[in-house]
């Protein structure tokens, strides 16, 4: 697979959803975020996490997501 499909399929999670991530304190793993269908990489890619109501809304979306794929909540990174 090419650089080209992998960025289209988002077989990587791109920067962004690190950043996103980050922000909101969740560790998200390659194998979990590869058990997501295209359509959910590319709602955690768009949906926006700016602000605190984003970022809680954001959080929200990727506890429901983890939740579906591993049947836990997303694991939460340490205060630091």
């Amino acid at each position: 697979m090419t650089g080209a499909e992998q960025e289209t399929n988002l077989e990587l999670m791109p920067r962004t959803v690190r950043d996103k991530l980050d922000r909101v304190r969740i560790k998200l793993h390659l194998k979990e975020w590869q058990a997501l269908t295209l359509a959910e990489r590319l709602r955690l890619r768009d949906l926006p996490c700016a602000d605190d109501a984003d970022a809680k809304h954001y959080a929200a979306e990727v506890d429901a997501l983890a939740l579906r794929v591993t049947g836990n909540p997303a694991e939460r990174m340490p205060d630091s």
